[in-house]
């Protein structure tokens, strides 16, 4: 009873399944098809072959293959041992040592296929090619309406680069199941390498007829193929298949519009555009994604921006509720500089989604252009409660305060803001700066000056914050000769800014040096559409200073229509003096 027992556990052990591509399923070979006899003492093989194997269950991978070897040791002609070292070497991808036992155990039993099928591993993974299709070859001939040796064969046929070979073999599978999706596509695209785009479509059309319900996808397919091998007017039948089958079909028109872009014809491209646009059918994202390839192409985009910002436009009228339609709406029309428009479509963008904050950025970036700072502030304030560890929206609610004269208040919010920042050394510049602003204005002159300090230290080569610094001191008087070399500077780097010739002027102006301050501050004027009032009034004072009274006063009166002007401005024309 004993002895049977062992037998028929060997049986089960002796030849194990195999895992292979193309739905292989793990089968058992039955111990009476060996066709190779066994030498020697039997039962101390079948005892070291038991002990490998328990080893190899265990994971102990060495001992097993110790053990196996050793099988072979005592019986040079034991292929189950050769084919699990073979197992053994493949797992651990030493590829030349795994189809050394593989090839020995075929040998010894050419008509067992599962030692053909590891061979079939080992020369796919080595890349050894012609091994490869030389032992499919052989499994087919050992059984030919076997559909997984089939396609092992077309595989193989395919890593030679035999696209014709693989064909056949297709056709073979396709003769035993029948017209299949997967095997004709597989075809299909080997036509297409093979550049037989006529035996290709044909492919396609056998799908057709055996599967009418998936008409609409198998012409969409067909015509793709068409436009893609350059044969748009062969694309268009199918294109226009689908139309008339499926006219709500949600793809149809961008397809279609495609095919009006290759042939040039732009009018038509975008109105088959907006047809697809106007579709609810059809997702947003493939819509966007079509915007988007518009607008990263600079030449197309500039040459086509009113029809492409009205795709935005109808975009959003198809997609009202939807926040990705009015952001994308909004970015055209702040490209288009139309700030107001852009504004109000960021703004519905965080009535239905409020947790956009890059949206929020945006939006305080447009009102900054619109100059509007009660509405910079108000939602400067809203984003800075929404997203209290961002740095920026502390800087616009800052800014927008500022030039609303609450400096207190800027100074607060700047200064919370500033504790935000980590590794970002424009940002950083941008918030000294202001912080600046506010101290000067608050006439905190030590902190003002290191504010400026501190982002003149973080960009030396910024032209705004050396001409404002400079500025500010001239206007006290102090540090004129360091107040000229940054005025200088500023205005090396930035010579066409009227502001920057005016600072140089009125530096020079308190220097003493009237005929070089005259020269600078009367470019600044002629730089300018529209003069200010404290433009016009260093003007009037350098005039004064050079003895020119007529001049002066001319300038103080100009100075006095253009704005309010300094609080001695209407004392000096009344007493055409000069008080400073």
């Amino acid at each position: 009873m004993n002895k049977i027992i062992i037998v028929i556990f060997l049986a089960c052990i002796v030849w194990p399944g195999v895992t292979f591509s193309q739905k292989r399923e793990k089968k058992k070979k039955n111990k009476a098809e060996t066709t190779v006899e066994i030498p020697g003492n039997t039962e101390d093989v079948t005892n070291l072959f038991l002990d490998a194997t328990t080893a190899k269950l265990k994971g102990d991978y060495a001992g097993a293959i110790t053990l196996y070897k050793s099988c072979i040791e005592k019986n040079p002609k034991h292929s189950a041992s050769m084919y699990e070292l073979a197992q053994l070497y493949f797992t651990a991808a030493d590829y030349i040592t795994a189809a050394s036992y593989a090839e020995q155990a075929t040998e010894l039993e050419p008509a067992n296929k599962w030692y053909k099928l590891l061979l079939v591993e080992i020369y796919g993974k080595a890349d050894r090619k012609k091994e490869l299709l030389k032992t499919c070859e052989s499994l087919v001939k050992m059984d030919p309406n076997n559909v997984d040796f089939l396609f092992e064969l077309s595989n193989a046929y395919l890593m030679n680069e035999d696209g014709d070979g693989a064909v056949d073999t297709y056709n073979k599978i396709e003769e035993i199941i029948g017209v299949n999706e997967e095997i004709s596509l597989k075809k299909q695209q080997i036509y297409l390498i093979l550049k037989k785009t006529d035996k290709a479509a044909q492919e396609l059309e056998k799908l057709i007829v055996q599967f009418p319900g998936e008409e609409t996808r198998y012409n969409s397919m067909l015509a793709e193929m068409y436009m893609n091998a350059g044969k748009p007017e062969q694309a268009v039948v199918y294109y226009q298949k689908i139309l008339d089958k499926d006219p709500t079909n949600p793809y149809i028109h961008i397809s279609l519009s495609d095919y009006y872009r290759q042939k040039g014809d732009i009018p038509q491209t975008f109105n088959e555009l907006k047809l697809g646009f106007a579709n609810p059918a059809l997702d947003i994202d493939t819509k966007i994604r079509v915007l988007l390839t518009y607008f990263t192409a600079a030449d197309v985009y500039n040459a086509n921006k009113p029809e492409i910002i009205n795709l935005a436009q109808v975009l959003v009228q198809t997609h009202p509720d939807n926040a990705k339609a009015h952001s994308m709406y909004g970015d055209f029309l702040l490209d288009d500089k139309k700030y107001a428009e852009a504004r109000d479509e960021y703004r519905k963008v965080i009535a239905i989604d409020s947790s956009r904050y890059a949206v929020w950025e945006t939006l305080l970036n447009t009102e900054i252009q619109l100059s509007d700072y009660e509405a910079m502030e108000s939602e400067g304030t809203r984003a800075v409660e929404l997203f209290p560890l961002f740095p920026v929206p502390y800087l616009f609610k800052g800014v927008a305060q500022l030039q609303k004269n609450k400096y207190e208040a800027a100074v607060e919010s700047l200064n919370a803001g500033i504790k935000l920042v980590s590794v970002n050394n424009a940002l950083l510049v941008q918030f000294y700066t202001s912080l600046g602003d506010a101290y000067n204005r608050l006439k905190n002159h030590k902190l003002s000056d290191e504010s400026y300090e501190k982002a003149l230290k973080l960009d030396p080569e910024n032209s705004y914050v050396l001409n404002n610094y400079a500025y500010y001191l001239s206007l006290r008087n102090e540090n004129l000769a360091k107040a000229e070399a940054m005025s200088a500077k500023s205005l090396k780097l930035d010579a066409a800014n009227p502001a920057n010739m005016d600072t140089y002027g009125w530096v020079l102006y308190k220097l003493g040096r009237y005929p070089e301050a005259l020269q600078w501050v009367e470019k600044a004027v002629a730089a300018t559409a529209s003069p200010d009032s404290d433009l016009l009034e260093h003007l009037g004072d350098i005039y004064f200073k050079l003895g020119d009274t007529e001049q002066a006063l001319l300038n103080w009166q100009k100075a006095l229509n253009a704005g309010t002007g300094s609080q001695n401005l209407e004392k000096k024309i009344k007493e055409r003096k000069l008080y400073e």
